[in-house]
């Protein structure tokens, strides 16, 4: 069952303004990526211009403060997906079961990483096809509750015949959001989109098609 691509990437970027939860979100994700970012630039233009000034506390630091960014957009994306696919739940409930889906999603996105790091390790085509089979098991994973495995199953079983429609949906986000990275620090806001496509890709795969009265069985 094939999606209206222009349909999707229309209406990621209408949810991102309209919907007062994703865009307070997306502005967070912004403002939390643009810390990360100075201080990372900061950090390195002092190594380049003194090598002896690398300070070990400080790179640890970097490091770990990039995990938490991780751990912290993770978080959002299962809030973003509940959100789009389960409309009228107040957000105390999303939190909730945000926070109860947490530890599958991060399962899942960890094991989805490496097995399409695998892919293209291998021959960088089987990873490239990988992606867009797998790209919908997170979001599998916290509004269905799938473990990660079922997840895994899941998105490659609902993306059967629409790989090149995926492709061609995330070649024209990511080509959108790669002009808008000229934008100094606003492109961590748009790129939030991206986000805000899965969960829509998702339903439009999983809805049930509506029968027709005149159907005969």
């Amino acid at each position: 069952m094939a999606f209206d691509i222009i349909q999707i990437f229309k209406k990621s970027f209408v949810l991102l303004f309209v919907d007062p939860l994703l865009f307070g979100l997306a502005l967070i994700y912004a403002i939390i990526s643009i810390a990360f970012s100075i201080y990372s630039s900061y950090n390195i233009h002092l190594t380049a211009l003194d090598i002896t000034s690398i300070n070990v506390s400080n790179m640890y630091f970097i490091l770990v403060y990039a995990v938490v960014i991780f751990l912290v957009s993770t978080f959002m994306s299962g809030m973003v997906f509940i959100r789009i696919v389960n409309k009228k739940q107040p957000i105390n409930k999303i939190i909730n079961k945000a926070v109860k889906r947490f530890p599958a999603l991060i399962a899942t996105t960890f094991l989805t990483g490496i097995i399409i790091l695998a892919g293209l390790i291998a021959f960088i085509i089987p990873g490239i096809y990988l992606i867009f089979k797998l790209i919908l098991a997170p979001v599998s994973s916290v509004v269905e509750e799938k473990s990660p495995i079922e997840a895994l199953k899941r998105s490659w079983s609902i993306t059967f015949g629409n790989w090149w429609y995926l492709f061609a949906l995330f070649v024209l986000l990511g080509i959108v959001v790669s002009i808008l990275e000229n934008l100094p620090y606003i492109s961590y806001f748009f790129s939030f989109v991206l986000i805000i496509s899965y969960p829509l890709v998702f339903i439009a795969l999983t809805k049930k098609p509506k029968r027709s009265r005149h159907t005969y069985y």
